[in-house]
């Protein structure tokens, strides 16, 4: 804040204004400097969170690089029409040939439905345990004057979690309670042992009955019989999750998967994986980059020890061979990849294809061996970068904030001191602008005094 006190230096001549703003503009510097100081550090937290998008990007690339189940190098294809009885994912670690599959039975869970009352919500007068027995062990309900009604029955069975949904429809006439298992399959199967009853001679009113049995699923590959408690089976085909949609009537063509090995993806995992590692080197390259000329600023990061860090840490790993024993490919510049001057990588996609049509386990264990696959070794150099809580960026980012801080203190005890500095300057100088005023006036009073004595 400017202070109120003006100075015009009309008794003694001087500029006095301009000499206090000098003065004040002399100590304003330290306060600028500071300013300035803090605007780098809020340009390396950005400049570091840029960074950080870019190496999270990387990240998301290598867990598909580096995970065996991840990383395709087989496709599988289903003959005309089969998609009505099966549907089929690759899983990655699966090998190449043809497989025929027919469905003759799907795997389903115990349907079981009461008889039908007029409202849902109506007291049936019933009291005692429901008991279902569900995969074998048995499981007692009460039910009472607080959960008489379908809806009441429905919400205890549901609260009690035992494997069982139950609900409560409407068929046009009349509400009826439905049981069904939450799982398929005949070891999963749903039975009621007891059911709540009104007083005798009543008895009954649920009446509930099986509508469907718990069955499992039955099929065969290459006439080979298989069963599954479920419709989706991931250990008939290595590699290859099936999922049973329809039975097979007898005149229905055989369901044909045939698997084969896929290049075009791996290629494209690939690529895209070399983009990823691409954008950071080159933002790791911009920051580095040489000045110009002295007058060009430096950039928010130029010499930081992280950048540096990174750039050896990625350089040691695509560079070095495959601890793996007995590969015909250990490294990745065997198979295509070659790192450039600069630092980027670089593909031969004809090389890479000569390597997985030679061998593509030996290129599938380099890249994505779980645990000295170069995915994974580059992975794991990212991921103590990217931590939220222990990585790099995250750890030097807080230390240029708490710099940030301090200077935030720092500006503001150095702007209070100014603004009394400048108070000082004002009152001294105002003294001294009065004081040459009373000194001005006594030398004329004298002159006065002296030049009348003289007539």
């Amino acid at each position: 804040m400017a202070s109120p006190i003006t100075v015009g230096g009309l008794a003694s001549g001087l500029d006095t204004a301009s000499i206090i703003s000098a003065l004040v503009g002399v100590e304003a510097r330290k306060v600028g400097q500071m300013r300035t100081a803090r605007t780098d550090f809020q340009k390396k937290v950005s400049a570091l969170g840029e960074l950080d998008q870019r190496l999270k990007s990387l990240e998301q690339s290598l867990k598909k690089l580096a995970d065996p189940d991840q990383f395709v190098a087989h496709k599988a294809v289903l003959s005309a029409g089969a998609d009505s009885f099966i549907a089929i994912t690759p899983q990655g670690s699966t090998q190449a040939g043809t497989y025929d599959v027919r469905v003759s039975q799907l795997a389903e869970s115990t349907f079981i439905r009461s008889d039908g009352q007029a409202d849902a919500n109506a007291d049936l007068g019933i009291t005692g345990t429901l008991s279902l027995l569900v995969g074998g062990t048995q499981h007692d309900l009460t039910i009472d004057g607080t959960n008489a009604t379908l809806n009441g029955v429905r919400d205890a069975v549901n609260a009690a979690d035992i494997g069982v949904v139950a609900t409560t429809v409407f068929d046009g006439t009349d509400w009826h309670l439905e049981l069904r298992g939450a799982d398929t399959g005949v070891a999963n199967a749903v039975t009621v042992v007891a059911e709540p009853s009104q007083p005798p001679p009543q008895g009954g009113v649920l009446n509930l009955t099986q509508q469907r049995a718990a069955s499992d699923a039955a099929f065969t590959i290459d006439g080979q019989a298989y069963t599954s408690a479920d419709n989706t089976i991931d250990d008939a085909i290595q590699g290859v999750t099936l999922q049973l949609l329809q039975k097979h009537a007898a005149s229905d063509p055989t369901a044909e998967v045939t698997v084969t090995e896929d290049f075009a993806a791996i290629e494209t995992q690939l690529k895209a994986f070399i983009d990823d590692f691409n954008d950071v080197i080159e933002f790791l390259n911009e920051q580095s980059a040489a000045r110009s000329s002295s007058e060009d600023p430096l950039k928010p990061l130029a010499g930081d020890s992280a950048l540096r860090s990174i750039r050896f840490s990625f350089g040691t790993v695509v560079s070095s061979q495959s601890t793996l024993p007995g590969l015909s490919y250990s490294s990745l510049a065997s198979i295509g990849i070659t790192t450039s001057s600069d630092g980027t990588l670089e593909l031969d996609s004809t090389r890479l294809k000569d390597a997985l049509a030679d061998d593509v386990d030996d290129v599938k264990k380099l890249l994505s061996d779980e645990s000295a696959g170069i995915g994974q070794r580059l992975l794991d150099s990212v991921e103590q970068r990217t931590d939220s809580i222990s990585g790099t960026m995250k750890t030097r980012a807080d230390a240029f904030r708490s710099s940030m801080e301090t200077l935030d203190d720092r500006i503001a005890r150095a702007e209070d001191q100014l603004e009394i500095f400048e108070r000082s300057l004002r009152q001294k100088y105002a003294a001294m602008e009065s004081l040459v005023g009373r000194l001005q006036s006594q030398g004329g009073a004298l002159g006065s005094i002296a030049t009348s004595g003289v007539q």
